[in-house]
């Protein structure tokens, strides 16, 4: 009986603690977003991301979009990002194809903002 209940609330401890660990990541969308990328134009090769990140700091980054939908992850963004795009795989000037401005919220109840083409 006594291992039964040593076992029970070993296996409870490990539920808590996985619900627990979890909780880090759920609340990422509450200081910055991850930018998912839709080419409407399906000409889009590559963009460059402007912007400041979750800690204030100003990043930027070239991106390949290899799809029409194109999840940038690993990179947080918040406030105003510019997004330029390119007609090859290297956000080379000579295929610029336009840009547009970004609003990027703090806060939201999912991690990814969605920028258009």
């Amino acid at each position: 009986m006594r291992k039964k209940v040593a076992t029970t609330v070993g296996a409870a401890a490990l539920a808590v603690a996985g619900v627990l660990g979890s909780a880090g990541q759920s609340v990422a969308g509450s200081s910055g977003q991850q930018i998912h990328f839709h080419d409407t134009s399906t000409v889009v090769y590559s963009i460059r991301i402007e912007g400041y990140n979750q800690n204030g700091e100003s990043v930027s980054g070239c991106f390949l979009t290899p799809s029409r939908d194109t999840w940038i992850s690993g990179w947080w963004w918040r406030g105003e990002a510019r997004v330029t795009f390119y007609r090859n795989n290297s956000c080379s000037f000579a295929t610029y194809y336009g840009d547009t401005i970004a609003s990027v919220p703090a806060e939201q109840s999912g991690n990814w903002t969605t920028v258009y083409s």
